[in-house]
């Protein structure tokens, strides 16, 4: 029997009880993830879409440019 480990987005609170009745039953086992740290930019990861993110690097980079050249 080959055993698959799929990771799951739970979307309302009846899915855990569902599931932890799957697992009381025998039919699947939850296994616990690491959670990710406060700081760890994984946490963000698909959040902005690609074109998004690129725009944002060109906004970031080009506020450093004009920061750069500011004489004060």
């Amino acid at each position: 029997m080959e055993m698959n480990i799929i990771q799951v987005e739970l979307r309302n609170k009846n899915a855990l009880s569902i599931l932890k009745g799957l697992e009381k039953a025998k039919i699947i086992k939850l296994v616990k993830s690491k959670k990710l740290k406060e700081s760890s930019p994984d946490q963000y990861k698909g959040v902005f879409s690609r074109e998004r993110a690129l725009e944002m690097i060109q906004q970031v980079d080009k506020s450093r440019n004009e920061w750069g050249k500011r004489t004060i």
